[in-house]
């Protein structure tokens, strides 16, 4: 059995997924989503979105009417489909990751230009740090806040403790913190721990898992359907 950490709409779609090539799965929530309700004004902005729930706070707040004449760089093929139904179309970069994002950047995007990144508290800060090494000025916009889950469901822990999980599915690296630590809340052991496999979207995601020496499995590719054909590949 394999336990799925993404937020629950995400996680049941998954498990859908899942069941097509006969993998049982339960679901753990690991974080929730507060977005802020405070308007911006984006218009001619150069936005960065690497999120869903930057979106999610786009519409909510009527913000963005401001913006579907602004320039997007986005990361994720499924948060650009999203925009452009929403009437953004001006998208001049959709890419697959981060490392992608800087790579297209050198060729699509003048130096000096102000990118504002809309994201939550938790946020990657390498490529922060990246794009200011580009000569990129970035302007961090927080409109949503994410917070780790307090405890994890007792029938999950059951299942751990009983070594009733083959492996977990990660598609960030704070889910996999929270996770972690969680486990020490629960007092699992790093035997218990070592026992599972780690699903993980990227390298990055994985990183807290690979310095504990735990077992590892990268996907190819940072989309739900590379993910999808890992667990084919190693528990169907």
């Amino acid at each position: 059995m394999i336990l799925i950490t993404r937020p629950k709409k995400d996680s049941l779609e998954l498990q859908e997924e899942l069941k097509k090539i006969k993998i049982n799965s339960i679901v753990q929530e690991l974080s929730t989503f507060n977005i802020s309700k405070s308007r911006t004004d984006l218009s001619n902005s150069i936005i960065l979105i690497t999120s869903l729930r930057s979106i999610d706070y786009l519409v909510k707040t009527k913000t963005l009417e401001t913006c579907k004449s602004s320039k997007f760089l986005v990361i994720g093929k499924l948060t650009a489909q999203r925009l452009t139904k929403l009437g953004c179309k001006n998208i001049i970069i959709t890419a697959s990751d981060s490392g992608d994002l800087l790579i297209q950047l050198k060729r699509n995007l003048k130096k000096n230009e102000i990118i504002k990144f809309l994201c939550s508290n938790i946020f990657n800060k390498e490529l922060v740090k990246s794009l200011k090494k580009l000569s990129y000025n970035v302007e961090l916009l927080k409109v949503y806040e994410t917070h780790g889950i307090k405890k994890i469901k007792k029938s999950v822990v059951q299942k751990l403790k009983n070594h009733n999980l083959t492996a977990v599915i990660f598609f960030s690296q704070f889910s996999l913190r929270v996770f972690l630590n969680l486990c020490k809340v629960e007092k699992i052991d790093r035997a218990t721990l070592k026992k599972l496999h780690y699903i993980c979207i990227s390298k990055r995601v994985a990183d807290p898992a690979i310095r504990s020496g735990f077992n590892v499995h990268l996907s190819n590719k940072p989309t739900k359907a590379s993910i999808i054909k890992l667990v084919h590949n190693y528990f169907a």
